[in-house]
């Protein structure tokens, strides 16, 4: 009974009401004006109650007993703010309510000997089979890190860890070399502050973000 008394008001006020929603890539709606927040515009238009992006809109019409009222102009949501860590060469995960802090652990070059005593595949270890940081498959991935005046971000490398009895490594690679890391996009946001994000969507498992010439190693995990 209330929702049925509730869409006939709303029918009501829309028969009683013709303002024009103005977009801006120039289109207009007529409707009547149900409100709004940060985030959209309501508007009902044909006894159907839409949203509508606020930086779409332009303006609103307001019309009552035949007579115009112009609002005038919808201010576009003001950019956000981009939160730059308080601490130089250490990466963050960009949060929705701030920067998280990442697992700091340290690998362990561990060189494995083969049957003939010829030196093996050379991996980094790091203790612990799991992250205690994690993120969801599909969550979006941004990585904060500034640096010092003329510092690189590109030192900073992506690899995908193997989660063992107790521990995580690196791929196996030869003669001690650095394992393949994961292609990443790099974008400036502050004068020397830096946003590292995967390049592609992460499979669930283990990773790390470490600089190209440190043992640190900035750990999280990705679960299903």
């Amino acid at each position: 009974m209330i929702a049925r008394f509730t869409a006939l008001a709303l029918a009501l006020l829309a028969a009683t009401q013709a303002d024009t929603l103005r977009l801006r890539n120039g289109a207009a709606i007529t409707g009547s004006f149900l409100g709004g927040n940060a985030d959209e515009v309501r508007f009902m238009v044909d006894d159907q109650i839409k949203k509508f992006p606020r930086a779409s809109v332009s303006e609103v019409d307001f019309s009552s007993d035949g007579m115009a009222n112009q609002a005038g102009p919808i201010a576009p949501p003001p950019p956000p703010v981009a939160i730059e860590p308080n601490v130089v060469g250490v990466p963050f995960m960009r949060g929705a309510s701030g920067l998280l802090s990442l697992e700091r652990e340290y690998g362990t070059l561990v060189r494995s000997n083969t049957m003939y005593g010829m030196g093996g595949p050379t991996v980094y270890r790091i203790q612990g089979p799991q992250s205690p940081v994690r993120v969801r498959q599909g969550d979006k991935l941004v990585f904060v890190v500034r640096l010092n005046s003329g510092g690189d971000p590109r030192r900073f490398q992506l690899y995908a860890l193997e989660s063992r009895m107790g521990y995580r490594q690196t791929q196996p690679t030869r003669g001690g070399g650095t394992p393949p890391p994961l292609p990443v996009m790099i974008t400036k946001v502050g004068d020397s502050t830096y946003e590292i994000s995967p390049a592609r969507p992460l499979y669930p498992g283990e990773y790390s973000l470490s600089p190209i010439d440190s043992n640190e190693s900035y750990c999280f995990g990705v679960d299903y």
